[in-house]
């Protein structure tokens, strides 16, 4: 019974619809943290002409582990993928911690 869990609770990773509409999406890159992210392969005019962007969790969906470069690409601030930016972190940069909101460690 997890398998079905699994397939039918998008907070657990993807669903079966994001799987199915892999077909239009090209993948374009891999975060530290496992998430994959993806490009349409066409533009649409419900996005003003660009290609819609999408992120695919590993494991629980947690959109606090897109790191900001990702981030930014996703929501269209610039083009070329993180990697080919250049963009590097300050040492004063903390590490990724989980959102604990609602949890006993909070």
């Amino acid at each position: 019974m997890a398998w079905l869990k699994r397939i039918f609770t998008w907070w657990n990773g993807a669903t079966l619809g994001t799987l199915f509409s892999l077909r239009s999406f090209t993948k374009v890159g891999e975060d530290e943290f496992g998430n994959v992210y993806h490009e349409a392969k066409k533009a649409s005019p419900e996005y003003e002409g660009r290609k819609r962007r999408w992120v695919i969790y590993k494991g629980y969906a947690d959109p606090t582990t897109v790191p900001p470069e990702w981030h930014g690409w996703l929501h269209h601030s610039y083009d070329e993928l993180p990697e080919n930016l250049g963009i590097k972190r300050h040492d004063w940069q903390l590490p990724h911690k989980p959102n604990m909101t609602g949890t006993p460690l909070f």
